[in-house]
């Protein structure tokens, strides 16, 4: 099971940049330079949610009595709930940027697939 969770991480990161690349080629270089600018903070920051979740899941894994089932509903409602939200406010700040919908469309399903892997690579390194 583990070693599924290594394969499906390194493939999801592996097609998350080339679908993401794919993407960057259809915008000019100025929306380049636009969505770089525009996305500087958000870049810094958006992964500390995740990180916290994550955390929070190994602690109650870990170090509590409750029910292990009951554990990944919660982690996997409030992933997709996390998911949702950054899709939603990274689609409202390219559209406010002006980049196309072609990019924003790639943009996404990179991102839905690189969140998948590394949840997939958690879900079954914490299950042994």
């Amino acid at each position: 099971m583990k070693m599924s969770g290594y394969i499906l991480w390194m493939l999801s990161i592996i097609i998350s940049k080339i679908i993401n690349e794919r993407g960057y080629r259809t915008i000019s270089n100025a929306e380049k330079v636009r969505l770089m600018d525009g996305f500087s903070t958000t870049r810094a920051y958006s992964l500390i949610p995740l990180v916290v979740l994550i955390c929070i899941f190994y602690l109650l894994v870990e170090k509590s009595n409750l029910d292990r089932s009951t554990i990944n509903i919660g982690y996997f409602t409030l992933l997709v709930v996390y998911i949702v939200v950054r899709t939603l406010t990274s689609q409202q700040k390219m559209k406010a940027l002006e980049i196309p919908m072609t990019y924003r469309k790639y943009y996404t399903l990179s991102q839905v697939i690189a969140i998948l892997g590394v949840t997939w690579f958690l879900f079954t390194f914490l299950q042994g």
